[in-house]
């Protein structure tokens, strides 16, 4: 579908939105709002996600990100039902409890190769699951809720999930792995899912990739996107290119926050900008807070390329190389704290820094090796290098007055805060006790099924399911219950 085009009922589907949303919010839904307090403290949406956009441009969005609200709210027992849930046209707020695959056995050489066997019938190799890829359309809520007895929120396995120009989603209280993900013995590093029952490659192992390419990337835009109290990690490569990124972002998206998101066990994380080339005029206006990278052996905490960064509260730890400012990028950092890490943050590549030097809420460097110019470790520890900084004034107040932080805390609480609050399963996103779980809808499901999908869903056979019967047939065969 054309830009234009997507413009056009993008604005049409906005507007009953706001007709809506109100109707919605008023029934008590509170995962439709984007407001949300829990032990006194706000984690509703706010940086860049909770602003409409400049008025007269593709990304206006009036009222900032809502995702589904004011869609129906639907449950998917199924991986086939959230796939179809998450591809349509139509809003939906998507309530997932249990942990899901494609469900779809494959055996390969090894988890850590991941290389599929020639023989598929379990007489050799290790099983897995088959991969698949997951388009998401506009105007989409996705809310995990925790197991009651273990508090673990749930696990997407082997599954990307994209989002091609496409604009207002919330994900939240999810956790993501590629681990396991199968790939061909003679192709690149491509997740493998089953098509007609034949192997093909769908596209790069991101856990969610966010990006505006579909038909010209200087034209194409995507954007308003809240992701939130998620986990994402892989662990067990055998090399830093089994998996690709855990949270990525290329092109023209702009209005983008990352919440209280858990990110480890990986080696490169979070690319903002898939090259030198990929700088657009003001693109890719994010907020990232109070995440905490953890154990990352390698690299991007994000590596950002063009666009402007506000990055705040958050906490890294045993990582190597973090956020790394490149050609054209403008960042703000403010009360961060890092320990026993490579190089957490720097700019003198190309980018461009402003740090927020205000007594309590500078930076804290614990252990680690390579500071900006001027800095020390608290424990005293050795600086083996010196990062200068090229300097920026650049604050989020400059690209819109209305930009606010729910909280902003000092330096010296962020390991603490940061480590009781990000993650999945840290918060109840959707009280379960309050907020019931709608029933399964094959009805709805099968309605979503032929509501101009941005890309088919395929039973456990990899066969592209067209109808109401196959859709209730393929109901109930691909999940796993906790």
């Amino acid at each position: 579908m054309k830009s234009s085009v997507k413009a056009s009922r993008s604005r049409a589907v906005v507007a009953r939105l706001n007709t809506l949303a109100v109707f919605f919010i008023a029934l008590g839904l509170a995962v439709t709002s984007t407001a949300q307090t829990v032990d006194g403290r706000n984690f509703g949406v706010d940086g860049f996600a909770a602003l409409p956009g400049t008025p007269g441009t593709a990304h206006y969005l009036p009222g900032g990100t809502t995702g589904g609200a004011g869609g129906k709210v639907v449950y998917a027992k199924t991986f086939q039902q959230l796939k179809a849930y998450l591809q349509a046209e139509s809003p939906y707020v998507i309530i997932v409890d249990r942990d899901m695959d494609t469900g779809i056995r494959c055996w390969v050489d090894s988890l850590s190769t991941g290389r599929l066997c020639d023989k598929q019938d379990g007489s050799e190799g290790v099983e897995t699951t088959y991969g698949e890829r997951v388009m998401i359309a506009s105007n989409k809520t996705l809310v995990g809720v925790a197991d009651p007895h273990t508090g673990e929120a749930p696990l997407l396995s082997r599954v990307s999930f994209v989002m091609q120009c496409s604009s207002n989603v919330i994900i939240r209280n999810c956790r993501f792995t590629m681990a396991g993900v199968p790939i061909l013995k003679d192709g690149e590093n491509k997740i493998v899912a089953l098509r007609g029952g034949k192997p093909k490659e769908v596209g790069d192992p991101d856990c969610i990739s966010i990006q505006a390419d579909e038909n010209d990337a200087d034209t194409d835009w995507g954007g308003h996107i809240w992701i939130d109290h998620c986990d994402f990690f892989n662990g067990g490569a055998a090399d830093k290119d089994r998996y690709d990124g855990l949270l990525d972002c290329k092109n023209n998206v702009q209005w983008l926050t990352f919440s209280y998101n858990h990110f480890y066990r990986h080696d490169k994380a979070c690319l903002f900008g898939k090259g030198d080339s990929d700088v657009y005029d003001g693109c890719r206006t994010i907020s990232m807070h109070h995440n905490w990278f953890d154990d990352i052996d390698g690299s991007r905490l994000p590596l950002q390329r063009g666009g402007h960064l506000h990055y705040y509260n958050n906490y890294m730890t045993g990582s190597a190389d973090g956020w790394d400012v490149r050609r054209e990028a403008v960042g703000y950092v403010q009360a961060c704290y890092f320990k026993d890490c490579k190089a957490p943050v720097r700019s003198d590549r190309e980018g461009s820094l402003n740090i927020d030097k205000t007594e309590g809420y500078d930076v804290t460097y614990d252990n680690c090796r390579r500071l900006m110019e001027g800095y020390k470790n608290i424990d005293g520890s050795k600086v083996s290098k010196q990062l200068p900084v090229n300097h920026t004034d650049w604050t989020p107040t400059q690209t819109d007055a209305a930009y606010r932080v729910n909280a902003l805390d000092k330096t010296a609480d962020v390991p603490a805060i940061v480590q009781r609050y990000a993650g999945a399963g840290k918060i109840e996103v959707w009280r379960a006790h309050a907020d019931a779980i709608p029933a399964e809808d094959l009805a709805e499901f099968a309605a979503a099924i032929n509501d101009n999908p941005t890309e088919p869903t395929y039973d456990r056979n990899g066969n592209r399911i067209t109808n109401v019967a196959a859709a209730t047939a393929a109901s109930g065969v691909s999940h796993k219950t906790r």
